[in-house]
């Protein structure tokens, strides 16, 4: 039977032989198994130590290139590296997102009277508004753009994040573990990029500056980086690039962060123009500018590193000549700009001696003076000027006038050599400054007073000093009429250097004057206007400011405080002291204590002590987070004032501590929290101090998918409804926006500021004009960030609330 079934004979002996080999086998096997598995593992093991001693050579050689580039990346770098003069940059505290069902603790703040704007920053410096480092926002999780106008410092702030990751510094923290990797915007070669590998244009970028000892091995070191998603890509001059050159940049870095998920970005960009950016998953962040405390931080190395590295070079003639508290006094005094840049041009003319004035223009002539001859002047100025009217990142050589002596540029530290044999300058703002010069000889051009690229824009600001933009004014101001008055705001920048005779002034002042003096325009429209007037310097904007510290509406007369702070206006302080007495509105009050603050009288500090206390709470507490920007007395004020028997005097002072940027403030706040008889101050000074800890602010991605955001769900539950993703998602937005509490409507255009929402451009119009203050905000914050973004605004015109 058997043989029948099987074909063949069986055989019993040979079977039982073979059951017994194969039961010794298996049995041998698991015991031989675990054996052969640790011998695997520890032969792995010695192949990752074998390519970590391979890779650490080259790990060790990349970062001291890096660190020997970044040293250089900053203006002052003829004499001193970026350690010497270094003041860490911060950035401005994204406004928190709007939470309608307040489970989300929103960080108390008295600068809610002060929003944060991206374009216009001279309040956010002279009211110290709430800011966050970039290693704060790394630890966000969220890709981010840095972004501000030029000589704001984006380029050194990478460059600083670059030198602290290389060298793993213990205050890089987690950020400490992960590769920089520095790459210029116009080093990346985009083009043809079907099919290939998104990190081969970087990889061929870094090895532009990477050394010969490096170059060959450092494409399988950074693919490896990449790979095992420990890479950090800070990636630095968007901001040179024009809205037709973005898109490509957006989509290459969409890809690279789909192919390569896990690794991280920061870049630095422009403030509008962004194309695509945001929505590749590069959260927009403003760098914040420099306050009194920075400012002062910054001539106190410069005068450190000078006196040590620069003035034992010189004569010793001129050694006596140099004071460096008479020139950082100088330097300080009446100041109106937070820009790094300007600070390190006149700190460089004070101490050399070449002072020309305090402007901008001084300075930048000084600089220029400094590095470029008689005869290469002029051609500076044709290569600044051809790239102006090229509207490109970069330009290529052959495109310069013929003669010029490029190789001296780049080697005066005026021009760097791109990718491509293409040229861009070191700087764009020395680049715009010598365009503009060339333009004033050469006669305006169209390229050049196009709007939409930064270089341009800038350009034109300096022209304005000189040439006659008169025709361009009437144009604008006759195109305005958008919701962002958008024709407006491209003619106030060009009010700070032009001389106060220009006919043209007259116009752009008037219309600025109207739009701060609206109640019904949205506040952010307003605050902006307020700006730009302080920026004019011109005396009848104090004038009008102090009229409308008697309008009826609260948010004129918080707007007129702020405006005559910034302006330091002394003979409004008396009015001032009076809101902070008797004004019925609290937000009225906040902003008059942070004007008296700026002003700084001997006046005005004391109604700040007096309110800090015998005032109300609230005012108790305006008082103090007011004298946190008063450098001298404020500081001196708010320490004597946590050793008083009031107990809220003292809770007061100790939030007013929380927002000194001191090194004896964390020490002095965990003394208060052990020591102090009071719970309530002990309870105050642990909640300062664990907001000097870490930030409570952070950087808020974009939003992707509407079908997601839980209050959105929770509106449509109450609706009875679901919420589904795509254009249900967006029916429902649509629905909270016109049947929403106010919360709603807000978190609904938080939610819209980043998507491309054509649809509801009506609503979005209409809640312009929603008669609840509020929500007209939101939306124009909305309607600027989705104009920042690339999205075209809707034309409709909004109308006026009610």
């Amino acid at each position: 039977m058997i043989q029948r079934i099987f074909g063949w004979e069986f055989d019993w002996p040979e079977f039982l032989f073979g059951l017994a080999v194969g039961a010794a086998l298996a049995g041998g096997l698991v015991r031989v198994l675990p054996l052969g598995l640790g011998v695997g593992k520890w032969l792995l093991d010695q192949w990752k130590r074998l390519g970590e001693g391979l890779t650490v050579g080259a790990t060790d050689r990349f970062r001291n290139d890096l660190i020997a580039r970044a040293e250089t990346l900053h203006l002052a770098r003829a004499i001193f590296t970026l350690d010497e003069v270094i003041v860490p940059a911060r950035l401005l505290a994204p406004p928190p997102a709007t939470d309608p069902s307040g489970k989300e603790p929103v960080p108390e703040e008295i600068l809610g009277v002060l929003s944060s704007f991206p374009d216009w920053t001279l309040f956010s410096a002279v009211y110290r508004s709430p800011t966050l480092s970039v290693l704060e926002a790394l630890k966000s999780g969220v890709n981010f753009m840095i972004t501000g106008e030029p000589g704001s410092g984006k380029t050194t702030a990478l460059a600083h994040l670059a030198v602290q990751c290389a060298r793993r510094e213990e205050a890089a923290g987690a950020a400490a573990q992960l590769m920089p990797v520095l790459v210029h915007a116009t080093d990346l070669r985009l083009g043809g990029r079907a099919g290939r590998d998104p990190l081969q244009p970087l990889l061929e970028a870094a090895q532009r500056t990477a050394s010969t000892a490096i170059v060959s091995r450092l494409p399988g070191f950074l693919r490896l980086q990449f790979r095992q998603k420990r890479a950090l890509l800070l990636l630095d001059g968007l901001d040179e690039l024009t809205q037709e050159e973005m898109p490509p940049y957006a989509e290459w870095l969409k890809d690279l962060l789909q192919t390569y998920p896990g690794n991280r970005i920061v870049a630095a960009g422009p403030t509008t123009g962004y194309d695509g950016l945001a929505r590749a998953g590069l959260s927009p962040v403003t760098i914040a500018p420099w306050t009194q405390h920075e400012q002062r931080a910054f001539l106190a190395r410069w005068a450190d590193s000078w006196t040590r590295l620069i003035a034992p070079t010189l004569p010793k003639t001129r050694l006596g000549e140099v004071d460096p508290a008479l020139i950082s006094g100088w330097l300080i005094a009446d100041r109106r700009s937070g820009l790094p840049l300007e600070l390190t041009l006149h700190a460089w003319a004070g101490y050399a001696g070449d002072v020309r004035g305090r402007t901008l223009v001084d300075g930048l002539e000084s600089y220029l003076t400094r590095f470029l001859s008689p005869d290469e002047r002029p051609l500076a100025e044709s290569a600044a000027l051809n790239w102006i009217n090229e509207r490109q990142g970069a330009v290529p050589e052959r495109s310069l006038q013929r003669g010029t002596q490029v190789n001296d540029l780049v080697e005066a530290g005026i021009l760097v050599r791109r990718a491509d044999g293409r040229l861009s300058f070191f700087h764009p703002l020395v680049g715009a400054y010598l365009a503009a010069r060339a333009l004033a000889h050469a006669g305006l051009t169209e390229p050049a007073s196009r709007l939409g690229w930064v270089p341009a824009e800038t350009a034109m600001r300096f022209f304005a000093a000189w040439g006659d933009v008169a025709p361009l004014v009437q144009s604008h101001l006759q195109a305005s009429g958008d919701a962002l008055e958008s024709g407006i705001f491209a003619c106030a920048p060009w009010l700070r250097d032009s001389p106060p005779s220009a006919p043209w002034r007259g116009l752009v002042l008037r219309a600025l004057g109207t739009l701060a003096q609206d109640p019904r325009r949205p506040y952010g429209l307003r605050l902006r206007a307020a700006q730009a007037l302080v920026t004019a310097a011109e005396p009848s904007v104090s004038v009008l400011f102090r009229r409308l510290l008697a309008s009826e509406a609260p948010s004129s007369r918080s707007l007129a405080a702020l405006g005559l702070g910034a302006a330091r206006d002394e003979e409004s302080a008396e009015t001032l002291t009076t809101m902070v007495n008797q004004d019925r509105e609290t937000q009225v009050r906040q902003a008059a204590c942070l004007a008296l603050a700026v002003i700084g009288t001997e006046a005005a500090l004391e109604t700040l002590g007096q309110a800090l206390l015998s005032g109300e709470e609230a005012v108790r507490l305006a008082a103090a987070e007011a004298l946190a920007c008063h450098p001298d007395e404020g500081y001196s004020m708010l320490r004597e004032a946590v050793e008083l028997d009031n107990l809220l005097t003292r809770r007061a002072a100790v939030f007013g501590l929380a927002r000194v940027p001191e090194q004896w403030v964390p020490e002095t706040l965990e003394k208060i929290q052990v020591n102090d008889s009071q719970w309530v101050v002990r309870g105050a000074a642990a909640e300062a101090a664990e907001r000097l800890r870490g930030s409570p602010w952070k950087i808020i991605p974009p939003v992707r998918e509407f079908s997601e955001l839980p209050w959105l769900v929770a509106f449509a539950a109450r609706l009875g409804s679901g919420v589904a993703p795509g254009k249900a998602a967006l029916e429902m937005v649509r629905k909270a926006m016109s049947m929403g509490t106010p919360e709603e409507k807000m978190a609904a255009l938080d939610a819209l500021a980043w998507a491309d929402t054509s649809e509801l451009s009506l609503d979005l119009f209409q809640a312009l004009a929603s008669p609840e203050p509020r929500v007209r905000d939101k939306a124009f914050e909305t309607l600027w960030r989705q104009a920042a973004s690339g999205i075209e605004l809707p034309s409709p015109a909004p109308t006026s609330p009610k």
